[in-house]
């Protein structure tokens, strides 16, 4: 039959071809300069409601030319509160931990084991939700699965009357805020194109800034009002909020990458191609590729910085300034202020950036110019001046404004430089998006477990003006050896896409 193809496509301009089988029902044209087409291998689930209730309705054709301007943003919107779940729920109980370990007769250490335990599981989960959804092409049954997850957690953390099951909630509220973190980035590289994903990133991590900001005053509000067990209750009527809409809003969004019909067909009349076996952390292994690693590297430092001064900030401000746990939460509104300047400006300069060099470069897109100029002024010189200002103010009790400042101005610079890096890294290697952001992720995580627990050690035996200076330089490394990926990035994301082939 392929050699019928062959010859019908040489003698004239276009054909049609018909290919039917099991998995396979779509019409490909063939004109003589074959473009590639998006094959969906499963027929798509038609109807409202049989599309909802649907583990793999599927999506035909292109969401980033199908969907509407309007719909994508009210799916941004929707996957951005999602994503915002672990980020607040790892915070809101920042200004009550004295509080629990009181009420629950427990040790500092085991309460503040709960702490490090979260951020460890939240590296681990994405790593299966990438891989299922990688493995599985879907996102959306994933994203509600796991959000429910979070709920039910959220749930039991607030009926807990001991350090054990309290422990365990949050652990389960990790895994199930996990899924919904790191299945954004894929959403976001499905229904936008590369030229609009910085900004469209930079959205979405918007959602993710603002839950660790908004987290501590909301968490001192109702911990002074209504006790701990509020934090638990609170994010459990949140979380189910964010259910109801994914259930309606957030379609099947999976874009299978484009591929040459000639090549699909004449690959049917071969050998079948062998099954890739399911491995939860086959994704940590991107690691790997030099491109991805340089790249989750300083993201992933620069972000467990971050939390590592959202850790030792209560205790700074409490015990130095002596605020009360809800006055705590409310020093937090200037980085979240700074996140979400940070955030907008930084994925606009990136897109910005991307296009300006595809015009200059004749209409081809090279994904290292989406590292624009501003990305690299804040990580070099905005973030290391927020952590001296921020180590520097605290060392010497000066005014309490400028310890807050020099948190705002840190979480400024931080949040350009993860939504460039966030867009780069979820495109470095082809149609390895969700797998490649988890394998960040965990990177990610677990630096932020590590440093967090260190952090006020540290702080304890060398002061925080110090403890700033560590912060600077740590970040100017990272953003040195991220640098290496400005320069080689291209032969880097080559030689990684060939290995995974």
């Amino acid at each position: 039959m392929s050699d019928t193809i062959v010859k019908e496509e040489t003698a004239s301009a276009a054909s049609t071809i018909q290919e039917k089988d099991d998995h396979i029902d779509t019409m490909v044209s063939l004109p003589k300069d074959t473009a590639p087409v998006y094959i969906n291998p499963r027929p798509v689930v038609q109807g409202f409601w049989k599309s909802r209730l649907a583990i793999h309705p599927g999506f035909e054709g292109d969401p980033r030319e199908t969907l509407s301007r309007r719909r994508k943003a009210v799916i941004l919107a929707v996957i951005a509160q999602a994503g915002c779940l672990g980020g607040f729920s790892s915070t809101i109980y920042f200004p009550s931990l004295v509080q629990i370990t009181k009420d629950l007769n427990a040790s500092t250490t085991t309460i503040n084991s709960s702490v490090s335990l979260f951020i460890l599981f939240m590296g681990i989960s994405p790593l299966l939700t990438s891989t299922l959804s990688d493995h599985f092409k879907f996102r959306r049954v994933l994203y509600l699965v796991f959000t429910t997850i979070f709920c039910l957690a959220s749930l039991g953390g607030g009926f807990s009357k001991s350090a054990g099951p309290l422990i365990a909630a949050r652990v389960f509220q990790a895994i199930g805020s996990g899924g919904a973190s790191i299945l954004g980035a894929g959403t976001v590289a499905d229904i936008y194109v590369p030229t609009e994903q910085g900004t469209s990133m930079g959205l979405m991590f918007l959602g993710q800034f603002l839950g660790p900001v908004l987290g501590p005053p909301i968490g001192g509000l109702l911990a002074e009002a209504f006790g701990w067990q509020a934090t638990f209750f609170f994010m459990a009527i949140v979380s189910a909020i964010v259910i109801v809409e994914l259930f309606f809003l957030l379609p099947e969004t999976y874009r299978h990458e484009p591929v040459d019909p000639l090549s699909a067909i004449e690959a049917k009349g071969g050998d079948p191609e062998p099954k890739k076996r399911f491995n939860p952390f086959q994704a940590v292994f991107l690691l790997r590729h030099p491109v991805v690693f340089l790249a989750s590297l300083e993201t992933g430092m620069i972000f467990a910085l971050m939390f590592s001064i959202e850790t030792i900030a209560p205790v700074l401000f409490g015990k130095f300034y002596n605020l009360s746990e809800s006055q705590t939460g409310f020093t937090y509104i200037a980085a979240g202020f700074g996140s979400v300047v940070g955030a907008v400006i930084g994925g606009r300069l990136s897109d910005m950036s991307l296009m300006k060099a595809k015009a200059k470069n004749g209409g081809e897109l090279v994904l290292e110019d989406r590292l624009s100029l501003n990305m690299w002024i804040a990580g070099f010189f905005t973030v290391p001046l927020g952590s001296l200002l921020f180590g520097w103010g605290a060392e010497k009790h000066l005014h309490i404004a400028v310890a807050i400042a020099g948190f705002g101005i840190y979480n400024f610079g931080m949040s350009q430089v993860l939504s460039a890096g966030a867009a780069y890294l979820v495109n470095a290697i082809p149609g390895q998006g969700s797998s490649a952001t988890a394998a960040g992720n965990f990177l990610r995580m677990i630096l932020a477990c590590v440093i967090s627990l260190l952090a006020q050690i540290i702080v304890d035996h060398i002061g925080y003006g110090y403890y700033g200076v560590i912060l600077a330089a740590l970040n100017i490394i990272c953003m040195g050896l991220f640098y290496l990926v400005k320069i080689n990035g291209a032969k880097m994301r080559a030689d990684a896409t060939r290995k995974e082939q």
